[in-house]
């Protein structure tokens, strides 16, 4: 996908589990190949330090050889952040990579690398400089098969598993604006769903196409997320964002309330009027910071009632212990609990949780 060089977010790679392509393989018939070729932009510097990011994460940086045309960027970072395991010789100086079917081994001062059982040569052989040993970038794409992205002086690195993407759509439960570490959340609210990091090289469209940026969007919206195929193990999990469009037309967004309050629980109590569900209770989570977890919500001609996917259902999928996430006015009674009028209803029917789709 078109998406898929772009970096990552930076909260990503300390978390993450990740594997490189095989660089030395058991069977002579292994013959992993680089998932990019190197992209270098026209506008490389070969001054200054190189900024070196793996996966989205800044780690130490590189310099530019005496040469001026090879960047050399630190082995031991690099291992770090793809999950390989370095273990450093001293007698000869040199460095064994393992990690599964991967095994490879640099020496320094000597510009000859093995690849399922060959030697090549990059142009510039390991370094060591202030105790820490650097290998060219393209190590990273020819020996270890990342994708390898030059842009002046940033050197750009993402593995293998990286590069692949899952599609699915899910209703915003969180938005967190931070500066460096901007968010959101689909599919569930507390440790449910999947939080969606995103970067500057994130896109964010409307269902029209029109760009948009993180402050467009809010609690309650459909969208449909293009991400990482690689997720951390937290709860809920996390995954670097390619893009997300808005699924909601704008001419559904137009009865959205300016500010929106949202709860997650299970519906305790219906009222039926004329065979037609009017008002629930919803007991759970509170899903903005001055939001009630207790509320009442009326339900009337205007409120819209959709799954966990945002497709339509019908108000008798509204059943007492059903699990719900309500979004709504913070125009509200001041009774306890606090009643107000339902914006958007969403119901978690049976089966319905975030069926990714790979690309």
């Amino acid at each position: 996908m078109k998406n898929n060089m772009k970096k990552v977010s930076t909260l990503m790679a300390l978390s993450m589990a990740l594997s490189g392509g095989a660089a030395y393989a058991a069977s002579m018939d292994h013959t992993a190949q680089s998932v990019k070729q190197t992209i270098v932009s026209t506008d490389s510097s070969t001054s200054g330090a190189v900024q070196v990011s793996i996966n989205g994460a800044t780690v130490a940086n590189g310099y530019w050889s005496e040469s001026h045309n090879t960047a050399m960027i630190p082995l031991r970072a690099l291992t770090e952040a793809l999950g390989i395991e370095l273990k450093w010789h001293k007698e000869d100086k040199s460095a064994e990579l393992t990690r599964d079917a991967l095994w490879t081994q640099v020496f320094t001062g000597k510009d000859r690398y093995s690849v399922n059982k060959m030697l090549l040569t990059l142009g510039a052989a390991p370094e060591i400089k202030d105790g820490t040993l650097y290998v060219p970038a393209a190590f990273a794409e020819k020996v270890l098969h990342a994708q390898l992205t030059t842009n002046g002086n940033q050197v750009n690195i993402t593995s293998e598993e990286q590069v692949k993407t899952v599609t699915e759509r899910g209703v915003i439960t969180r938005i967190s604006n931070q500066e460096k570490y901007p968010s959101i959340q689909i599919g569930g609210a507390g440790l449910d769903g999947i939080v969606l990091n995103l970067s500057k090289d994130s896109q964010l469209l409307s269902a029209e196409g029109k760009e948009l940026t993180l402050a467009d969007l809010s609690i309650g919206m459909v969208v449909e997320a293009e991400h990482s195929l690689m997720t951390t193990r937290s709860l809920p999990p996390q995954t670097p964002t390619y893009k997300v469009t808005v699924l909601d037309k704008a001419a559904e967004l137009a009865a959205q309330p300016k500010e929106l309050f949202g709860t997650a629980g299970t519906v305790e109590n219906v009222n039926i009027k004329d065979g037609v569900v009017s008002q629930i209770e919803i007991i759970g989570t509170r899903l903005a910071e001055t939001a009630p977890d207790h509320v009442v919500l009326n339900i009337n001609k205007d409120t819209l009632l959709m799954d966990q996917k945002g497709q339509a259902v019908k108000s008798e999928q509204l059943t007492k212990g059903a699990k719900v996430m309500g979004f709504y006015s913070p125009t509200l009674t001041r009774s306890l609990p606090p009643i107000g009028t339902a914006w958007r209803v969403v119901v978690e029917l049976p089966g319905d949780s975030l069926q990714p789709k790979a690309e």
